[in-house]
């Protein structure tokens, strides 16, 4: 069976679908550019329409001295023998009870001031609206530039007035300096020696040892010069 038979035939056993494709229908379709489904008509009021058009609610009107008071009219009914919609019609037809305003009950309401002024507002004065306008156009921050360098050039001025170089110095050169103020110092105010550290039951003691050709102190030795000595010859053997 060859498959051009088998896609005339119309047989959805028959039928074989090719690889990566939908299996071919076996039914008389439309074309491929026929659209499915019923065509709505467009909308008149589009997404345009609604949210450029605010539509303001209006309250129903308040009943008036015309309406009539239904309550009384039902009562009336009942007590006249009505027992059906349609009889309560014509009765209604016949009998008219308007509606009396009820009074205000306790108290009357005070007047508070928007009553007498619609346009009195309540609360305290909250600050002005943000200037959109200067802060998108970056004013706010070219006004703080320029009083930076108001600041930077007052500075400067100041510091040319007046005209003092200071000289930074380093922690040797700082060193250096100290040492020869501390040497200066204790050339024109020189202190008296410090006595040695000797223990307090040793400083009245003192020296016992006294050797012969010596003066007074074992740290203090007689000096005497020496004859030189003879120089010998080694290769002659002879001394001088």
């Amino acid at each position: 069976m060859s498959e051009g038979y088998r896609n005339r035939s119309l047989n959805a056993v028959l039928v074989k679908d090719d690889v990566g494709k939908a299996k071919p229908t076996i039914y008389n379709l439309p074309p491929e550019g026929f659209a499915y489904g019923r065509s709505e008509p467009a909308d008149a009021e589009g997404a345009r329409e609604v949210t450029m058009h605010w539509a303001a609610h209006v309250p129903r009107p308040q009943m008036g001295p015309d309406c009539q008071d239904f309550r009384k009219l039902n009562r009336t009914a009942a007590k006249s023998g009505v027992r059906n919609a349609r009889d309560l019609v014509e009765f209604r037809k016949s009998v008219d009870i308007k509606l009396i305003p009820a009074g205000p009950a306790g108290v009357l309401p005070k007047v508070i001031p928007s009553d007498v002024i619609p346009s009195f507002s309540y609360g305290q004065k909250s600050r002005p609206s943000t200037p959109i306008s200067h802060v998108v156009g970056n004013q706010y921050a070219t006004e703080h530039e320029e009083a930076l360098d108001v600041q930077y050039r007052m500075l400067e001025e100041s510091r040319k007035a007046q005209e003092k170089t200071k000289i930074k110095l380093t922690k040797g050169s700082k060193d250096r300096i100290s040492a020869a103020r501390s040497r200066m110092e204790l050339i024109r105010n020189p202190q008296e020696p410090k006595e040695p550290f000797k223990l307090t039951k040793f400083k009245k003691v003192g020296s016992k040892m006294k050797l012969p050709g010596l003066r007074g102190s074992a740290s203090m030795p007689t000096l005497e010069m020496l004859p030189p000595e003879p120089v010998e010859d080694d290769a002659m053997g002879i001394s001088q």
